[in-house]
């Protein structure tokens, strides 16, 4: 009976040792593998592009030679819807609005610096915004009609001077670049030109051309025509140096006036974006931007002559610093 009692007793003794051994974890076995890196983003289907501006208009055209380059990069195609209106604030507002999924971009400008300066947009511009790369800078030139009484910068400063008021420019926005680009000018100068707004570039013009207006801002490449038809006349570029294809017009930096502005641009997301979608388009616009395709284009269209790439880290200290120049300038 003992014996019994005693086997009875290990039996038990064993179970108890054995449930006490099964609940101690695992051993982990030695070189376990790190967590897998972050996946990389790629595209799966089209990427909508808001130009904040109509076609036609210098955003637009750059944005139609750069985009099938992307698209070959990418390897998904790239639709532009061109959303127009207050001076580009529309188009960022619809941008603003879509969802931050990593397959909608924009193309913003300084005019959109501009208006997160006044508070012209119903969300916040500034903070909001991520750069994403920066392609272009232009430069701007002021070109007058024909039969006006003055030829240079030279001229036309003694004759503002003389009629305060009379010599009048015209422009597709007055709160957008070129308003500060001219008033920047104009204030450095010390004269009084007005500023008159236009529904678009072809209306100004033709205002020009037929002496309802005397001058109008635009870029170096849109200048050509008009001064080889002799339409028009340059009055000067506002730029550090002469335009290459213009070699024969003065620019602001070699006459001593400190009015340089021009019109840069370049592709945007909102916040929110994943990361991966503005890290895979950068690396993507970076291998565009620096392909001998895209810099032939430039060449044809007069946009190599000043410094217009900047990759993110770039474009974001460009985007604050220009925020805080055009304060300045507009208090």
């Amino acid at each position: 009976m003992k014996k019994k009692i005693m086997v009875a007793l290990c039996v038990i003794l064993s179970l108890i040792m054995f449930a006490g051994c099964s609940s101690k974890p695992a051993p982990q076995p030695t070189g376990a593998a790190e967590p897998a890196a972050e996946k990389e983003w790629k595209f799966e289907r089209k990427i909508e592009m808001v130009c904040p501006f109509g076609p036609g208009s210098g955003t637009d055209t750059t944005l139609r030679a750069f985009l099938p380059m992307m698209e070959k990069e990418l390897g998904v195609s790239i639709v532009i819807n061109n959303v127009e209106g207050a001076s580009g604030v529309k188009g960022a507002e619809y941008l603003a609005k879509q969802p931050a999924d990593g397959y909608t971009f924009g193309m913003f400008t300084p005019s959109h610096v501009i208006s997160a300066v006044n508070g012209t947009s119903n969300f916040d511009i500034l903070n909001d915004t991520i750069p994403v790369v920066r392609l272009v800078q232009d430069a701007n030139i002021v070109l007058a009609g024909k039969k006006v009484p003055y030829n240079n910068l030279k001229e036309l400063v003694e004759y503002a001077k003389a009629n305060p008021g009379k010599a009048k420019i015209g422009l597709m926005s007055i709160a957008g670049i070129d308003a500060v680009s001219v008033k920047q000018l104009f204030d450095a100068a010390d004269i009084d030109v007005p500023l008159v707004p236009y529904s678009s570039g072809a209306e100004v013009n033709a205002a020009v051309i037929g002496g309802h207006c005397d001058m109008v801002l635009t870029s170096p490449f849109d200048a050509n025509a008009y001064l080889e038809s002799g339409d028009m006349k340059a009055i000067v570029i506002l730029s550090e140096k002469r335009a290459s294809t213009l070699p024969d017009v003065e620019c602001t930096g070699e006459l001593g006036y400190n009015a340089y502005i021009g019109p840069w641009r370049g592709i945007v997301a909102m916040k929110g974006t994943p990361e991966g979608a503005i890290k895979a388009f950068e690396a993507a616009a970076v291998k565009v931007c620096a392909s001998k395709e895209w810099d032939d284009w430039k060449n044809s269209v007069s946009l190599n002559d000043r410094e217009g790439f900047a990759n993110r880290e770039q474009f974001t200290k460009i985007w604050l610093e220009y925020y805080e120049t055009m304060k300045k300038l507009l208090k």
